[in-house]
């Protein structure tokens, strides 16, 4: 995030792979207040008011209903202002979400409304390419790696964009996929792609992203995932029975859902704001039951078991989503 100046208006770029806990990441990381534009499709539901409250706005495409994409205009236009004021904002330049490693096909938006936005006020924008790579899509605590590329000065292609505005933004939005691409461990769908990415598991995790992305090179250097452990993925369902009534939220929330890409999202909003309050009524029951030391007993247990949980989650090697 360093080599970001984040005191000039930043149109962020981040690869797609894990609903609204992409943005997140990025928002947890950047110095800075952001908004962040999202497709419209992931509004009209009961969670509106969780988007809301993390400054997410809807983006409309033409699967929404040509009627609904004018409404764009204004959008983009509350978010040019924002920028003129300094702000950021966090815009997704791949066609859709997926639990891919390699770079998907990235649109000509992004770049679009970078050009448009420049030419619009008189501070330098910056369109900042970043790549966001998991250890696992769909299972907590594997390691993710944030990598930043160098910002793209929009400035730089200004007189080319008035010129041939077309040509221009396309030539920015290539720019921007090569940086994004250098931002992923693996940037492209390679003949030996399954190798790789089964070297990216928790055996590996203590090296660096540039060591990571040299050694993936060659992935039979790398010690491979190994063979799933079943039998320790049950034993941590059994272990965490104390929170069967979260484990049991999740899982009904991703069936409900049914989007793979939502699923490390859908736990982490439950982790968020489901388990405090479990907690607090496991406790609340126990001292009821049997005084506060016995409520205290079983909170810090139902606490201890879930980490216990996640370390045989990954331990038992659990294996990458096909795509």
């Amino acid at each position: 995030m360093d080599r970001v100046p984040w005191d000039k208006p930043c149109v962020v770029s981040p690869n797609h792979q894990n609903a609204f806990l992409d943005a997140l990441l990025v928002g947890a990381h950047a110095p800075v207040k952001m908004t962040y534009l999202t497709r419209a499709s992931a509004f009209g539901s009961s969670f509106d008011w969780f988007l809301d409250a993390l400054q997410m706005e809807p983006i409309y495409r033409r699967r929404d209903g040509f009627g609904k994409l004018s409404r764009n205009e204004e959008i983009f236009d509350r978010q040019r202002e924002k920028l003129r004021d300094g702000r950021s904002l966090l815009m997704f330049s791949e066609k859709e979400h997926a639990l891919t490693y390699h770079l998907r096909p990235v649109t000509k938006g992004s770049s679009r409304f970078a050009l448009k936005t420049q030419a619009a006020i008189d501070r330098e924008v910056q369109l900042v390419p970043v790549g966001i790579n998991y250890y696992h899509h769909q299972r907590p605590g594997f390691k993710v790696s944030l990598i930043v590329g160098e910002p793209l000065p929009v400035v730089e292609y200004m007189e080319r964009y008035r010129e041939n505005e077309g040509r221009c933004i396309n030539e920015l939005r290539d720019d921007l996929a090569a940086a994004m691409a250098d931002c992923l461990l693996v940037p492209e769908k390679t003949d030996d792609y399954d190798e790789r990415i089964d070297r990216i598991n928790r055996t590996n995790e203590a090296l660096s992203f540039p060591e990571m992305k040299r050694a993936l090179q060659d992935p039979e250097t790398l010690p491979a995932k190994g063979e799933p452990r079943p039998g320790l993925t049950t034993l941590a369902q059994w272990v965490d029975v104390l929170n069967a009534g979260p484990v049991w939220l999740a899982g009904t929330l991703w069936d409900w859902v049914d989007d793979p890409a939502f699923a490390l999202s859908l736990k982490f909003a439950v982790a968020m704001f489901v388990l405090p309050v479990w907690w607090a009524l496991l406790f609340a029951v126990g001292t009821g039951v049997a005084g506060p030391t016995v409520g205290g007993a079983v909170t810090v247990l139902a606490v201890l078991t879930m980490g216990v949980r996640l370390l045989l989650v990954r331990w038992s090697n659990p294996p990458h989503p096909v795509e």
